[in-house]
């Protein structure tokens, strides 16, 4: 079928530069129109990849058949009565961009050497004819903004960035571009001139400093300590509860996701514990960086849950890098509270995307990613992908996931993340004891103190080790309350220190070393003695306010 003759006769429509389709997802069809004919692109397995269709006026047209590899995630940008189709084409370890023209019935695949990734490609006309191309790339494990000329060939780097940028819009100015994008932390505004390719920053703003004081929260809850004990779980449909199960009423199920289920495990070996399910449906990386810090301040607690990265693995929005960055970004905002993060895989899939290349591929690459933040960072971290993938081999995996769909886990498989999650939040040490006083003075017969209650519901004890020396505490003490008197020690100096212990005796480290010096109040008895002799009282009379000369004291003593 010739595709010039499908939109032939086509009225005008306006449509500026940045209009454009994107497919969000693998295999979705994008609908479109171009001067009142409507049109249709969508992603077709085949055998040696995939390929991007065109359907129009009843028939199909491969755009690029010549093309094997992966052509995925298609845009269609639309001029009056002209449209591009733009995508993404990986094969044999590289990376390509795919564009069809209307006008000329031709695709072709551009070559990127250099780039692992590209996203949300936008044609750039010049006088009706395209001059170039922008998008989001990544050449240097960050993502950038690019400018393809369509004249030369050659490849621009707008933005050169440490950080990967999220996001951009465009809009014509005087003899070149006006590009606006953001990263995580700030948002600019840059100039390009078309002339000679020159870049410049015409606008810089912050949107969130690099470096933040620590932002905790007092957990000590004075009524039944809740704050010590909330897990706040964050990711997107599956910690909100969706799955579809033919026994099963509907598609919301929070009850029996795995934030709800963990209460009860935890009941067991932990105690009371309150979790608070802040998943969103279709949200990715990049949806939960934006709102983490919002929900935190609504929603403080000491755990944090994260599971995030399903939806992803199957778009073509960011680089896995810059996924990873926006993980990153969500588990230093919950460190910059104090709390505790535990961060998770995320499982397989069993629905139309569990089978493809790119999925398969870059749900790989995430988790691996993911363990290694966790390493970094010193956080929790539960493998739920090798939790399912090791259930009932060979594939037992499947019955983890939803009867229908499959991208979504099933009660059961609900249940083994609420263990792994569950298992990781009981093994975390109990905090420091804090609030450290002694109730007694150096001089007292009875040296006693306290601290702030440990309000964490899997708390034991608290253990004590004294001496008479920091190198020496041989003592030890154990108390379930939050106060202690050391008996028999009247007369020497004693130095202590205290921990918190919990049910299955995980310890806290040691607070630092406090002290009741006994010689402080021998040096105070050498200093009043001192006071006595009539030669000290030279010294020590002026700073109290009664100097007297030699010569008076001489006529005091005659007298």
């Amino acid at each position: 079928m010739d595709t010039r003759k499908v939109f032939i006769g086509l009225g005008i429509v306006l449509i500026t530069a940045a209009a454009a389709f994107p497919q969000d997802e693998l295999g979705d069809p994008i609908p479109f129109s171009c001067a009142g004919s409507a049109g249709r692109v969508f992603v077709r397995s085949i055998p040696s990849g995939s390929s991007v269709i065109l359907e129009s006026g009843g028939g199909e047209v491969t755009l690029c058949p010549e093309a094997g590899g992966e052509n995925l995630f298609p845009k269609v940008q639309v001029f009056a009565d002209r449209f591009f189709v733009m995508w993404a084409h990986y094969g044999n370890g590289e990376t390509g961009l795919g564009i069809y023209d209307s006008r000329t019935a031709s695709g072709r695949i551009i070559p990127l050497p250099g780039l692992s990734f590209l996203s949300s490609p936008r044609i750039v006309l010049q006088e009706q004819s395209p001059i170039g191309i922008m998008m989001l790339g990544n050449s240097s494990h960050n993502d950038d903004i690019f400018f393809l000329d369509l004249r030369d060939g050659g490849m621009t780097n707008l933005t050169r960035t440490p950080d990967s940028e999220k996001w951009f819009a465009i809009q014509p100015a005087t003899g070149g571009l006006l590009v606006s994008t953001a990263t995580l932390w700030e948002k600019v505004l840059y100039y390009l001139n078309l002339r000679n390719l020159g870049v410049e920053v015409r606008e810089r703003s912050i949107l969130k400093p690099r470096t933040q004081a620590l932002k905790r929260t007092t957990l000590a809850d004075e009524a039944d300590c809740a704050l010590a004990n909330r897990y706040d779980a964050f990711g997107d449909s599956i910690t909100w509860g969706m799955m579809h199960m033919y026994n099963l009423q509907g598609d919301y199920h929070p009850d029996l996701a795995y934030p709800e289920r963990m209460r009860a495990l935890l009941a067991a070996s932990y105690g009371p514990a309150y979790p608070v399910n802040l998943g969103v449906p279709s949200d990715d990386s990049y949806d939960v960086a934006l709102r983490v810090d919002q929900d935190l301040d609504g929603h403080p607690g000491l755990y944090f849950l994260l599971m995030i990265g399903t939806n992803d693995v199957i778009s073509g929005r960011f680089s896995i890098d810059s996924v990873m960055e926006n993980i990153g970004y969500i588990v230093d905002s919950a460190g910059s509270r104090q709390m505790r993060v535990i961060v998770s895989t995320i499982p397989p899939r069993k629905d139309r995307f569990g089978d493809k290349n790119y999925v398969i591929r870059h749900i790989a690459d995430l988790n691996s990613h993911i363990g290694l933040l966790a390493s970094d960072k010193s956080t929790g971290f539960i493998d739920t992908h090798t939790a399912f993938m090791d259930h009932d081999p060979p594939d037992g995996w499947m019955s983890l996931l939803e009867d229908i769909g499959g991208n979504h886990p099933s009660p059961e498989g609900h249940m083994v993340i609420a263990e792994l999650f569950g298992d990781c939040l009981a093994a975390f040490s109990p905090g420091i004891p804090t609030g450290v006083k002694k109730l007694s003075s150096e001089e007292s017969s009875l040296k006693m103190i306290s601290w702030d209650p440990c309000c964490e519901s899997d708390f034991a004890f608290s253990r004590l080790e004294f001496g008479s020396t920091p190198q020496k505490m041989t003592g030890t003490a154990t108390t379930a309350g939050s106060s202690f008197s050391f008996h028999g020690l009247p007369s020497q100096d004693l130095y202590f220190r205290i921990q918190t212990v919990d049910k299955a005796d995980h310890s806290s480290p040691f607070t630092r070393i406090y002290a009741f010096v006994e010689r402080d109040r021998s040096d105070r008895r050498r200093r009043h003695d001192r006071s006595r002799d009539p030669a000290a009282a030279l010294f020590t009379a002026p700073f109290r306010g009664i100097w007297k000369s030699p010569i008076a004291l001489s006529h005091e003593k005659a007298a």
